[in-house]
């Protein structure tokens, strides 16, 4: 199965790019898992983007960067 934002591997894995866990987001970010996890469920939803894949939430980490660098220029 392939898709613009990378592939999903035999083993249900992404493939083709840098994707981070919610764990390592929240490690980059410093915002708790938790308050990822929250701002995924809102509508709309907040946050970096991010897909699901078998039940877990991945981050791509350019998509991380770029709401990284949204939300810097929004503060300025």
């Amino acid at each position: 199965m392939s898709n613009s934002v990378g592939s999903v591997n035999a083993a249900g894995e992404l493939s083709g790019l840098c994707w981070l866990t919610r764990a390592e987001v929240a490690a980059r970010t410093r915002f708790s898992v938790k308050t990822l996890a929250n701002w995924a469920v809102e509508v709309p939803p907040k946050g970096p983007r991010f897909v699901k894949v078998g039940g877990k939430c991945r981050y791509r980490e350019t998509d991380v960067i770029a709401w990284q660098d949204a939300q810097y220029q929004a503060a300025a």
